[in-house]
């Protein structure tokens, strides 16, 4: 909710704060690049210190943080707001992955993807909630709505994760360097690259299809609303299938087709019709990013460091998050063909990426 809420309301902030527009594409890489550095940390903390006490933190500074920017007039500590916002951004995944991890140490994979598919909920309910916010009270009731619903989740969490104590949900571990091993480090490679897939296409997507495929901006709309729905119906069912057939198995048999999905729909596709069932396939496909690459993560190391290996996952999550775009900014720029350099972002990686994860060995992952 807070990631489409800063994107429908960018607009209004651009004219608020009078940004140019890499002063307003730096709030989104502010938000990244603070929660890739504290997502290991994180992970680390909820291995040593609870689950529940680095969720309950990463939910309350996000409340805050948001809240915060929604009714500050600085432009200074607008910027720190979405600093601290970002702090709560990277704590709260890791130590909720780690949480499921708990909750359904048999279906790691079931559990991955509900968070998943959990995000994307809260991304469209976000949108349909701070445009119509903004359009009758403005872009601060919206942040401030926002914060406020955090809060509630936060309140809510320190009740009910009371009750599954007996599940030892905070495992406190050896030491961060012994969490380490050869297949956590691939992974991590791995999740950049099938990261970047994810950012590139849900930044440039909307472009190539409005200038290429000449789409009107509902149209765009319809299609990237396909793209978001297939990412979640693609993530439960590959997650409850890696469970029956093991997670490096499911990743790789899914990956290299989405590679194939990728230059079919930007390269040959161009009815409204086609581009969306494409779209379909393409976002169920690789829909592996990032949860089962967490949960293949998890079962590669030491039990007592599921919250490390989901830190340190996700923070390669946001970090292709904050290089990715600008990656495929400059090929579109250098190329002058949008259709190659996103074929080039999307197609290519998601073969190293699938390769990269056939090498990985480790309990649980066939």
């Amino acid at each position: 909710m807070m990631v489409a809420t800063l994107g429908i309301a960018l607009p209004e902030i651009r004219q608020w704060f009078s940004l140019s527009e890499v002063e307003a594409g730096s709030l989104f890489s502010v938000l990244m690049i603070v929660a890739a550095i504290t997502s290991t940390v994180a992970g680390r903390f909820a291995d040593r210190y609870g689950r529940k006490t680095i969720l309950i933190s990463g939910l309350s500074l996000l409340a805050a943080g948001f809240a915060l920017a929604g009714i500050t007039s600085s432009r200074l500590l607008f910027f720190l707001s979405l600093g601290i916002t970002g702090l709560g951004y990277g704590f709260t995944p890791p130590a909720l992955y780690a949480v499921m991890s708990d909750l359904l140490p048999n279906k790691r994979g079931l559990g991955a993807s509900l968070v998943s598919v959990a995000y994307g909920i809260g991304g469209a309910i976000g949108a349909v909630l701070a445009s119509r916010i903004i359009a009758v009270s403005g872009w601060r009731a919206a942040f401030v709505t926002v914060g406020v619903v955090a809060a509630v989740i936060m309140l809510l969490q320190l009740y009910w994760i009371r009750n599954i104590r007996s599940i030892k949900s905070a495992v406190r571990g050896g030491s961060f360097r012994g969490s380490l091993s050869l297949p956590l480090l691939i992974l991590a490679l791995a999740e950049f690259i099938g990261g970047s897939v994810f950012w590139s296409s849900a930044a440039w997507s909307p472009t190539l299809l409005r200038s290429d495929k000449a789409l009107t901006l509902k149209e765009t709309g319809w299609v990237m609303g396909v793209l978001s729905l297939a990412n979640m119906l693609g993530s439960f069912c590959l997650g409850a299938l890696s469970d029956k057939l093991g997670r490096r198995r499911v990743i790789v048999l899914s990956s290299f087709p989405a590679a194939v999905a990728a230059f079919v729909v930007y390269f040959w596709l161009q009815s409204l019709l086609g581009l969306a069932l494409g779209m379909l396939v393409f976002g169920m496909l690789k829909a592996s990013v990032p949860a089962l690459v967490v949960a293949l993560a998890q079962e590669a190391s030491p039990p007592a460091s599921a919250g490390t290996a989901s830190g340190i996952i996700m923070a390669l999550h946001y970090t292709a998050g904050v290089i990715a775009p600008l990656i495929a900014a400059k090929l579109i720029s250098g190329t002058g063909d949008i259709v190659l350099a996103m074929i080039l972002c999307t197609s290519v990686p998601l073969l190293l990426y699938g390769t990269l994860i056939a090498t990985v060995r480790g309990r649980g992952n066939s």
